[in-house]
């Protein structure tokens, strides 16, 4: 049997970062068309949690109209990544990064260092 793979995946530039250096660190997606047509996607349909708290800088930059519909052609993909790692980390510690679309969610841990 076929492993399914999601057609959306959570990137972040690094997983481990320091704290002088957040300002360079990036999150977004990368998206999957593994259909025969081409396929729309709406980017607004997407939330970013950290530590369980939704991120109003992922909201407003998904929205900001630049990249809202992706166009992914039949057997190709796509990434955007946005710097958002000043609104996203205040201080050192472990963040828990949730990307929720549809029924899918996706985590990752950063670190971030002294």
């Amino acid at each position: 049997m076929k492993k399914e793979t999601s057609p959306i995946e959570l990137l972040v530039s690094s997983p481990v970062i320091k704290l002088n250096k957040i300002s360079g660190f990036e999150v977004g997606v990368k998206l999957t068309n593994a259909g025969e047509d081409p396929v729309h996607f709406d980017m607004t349909q997407t939330a970013l949690f950290v530590n369980s708290k939704r991120s109003i800088a992922w909201d407003l930059a998904v929205q900001n109209g630049t990249i809202i519909n992706l166009k992914i052609p039949p057997g190709k993909s796509k990434s955007v990544q946005w710097p958002l790692g000043n609104a996203l980390f205040e201080q050192t510690g472990i963040y828990k990064l949730e990307l929720r679309w549809k029924e899918i969610s996706l985590k990752q841990d950063v670190t971030v260092l002294e």
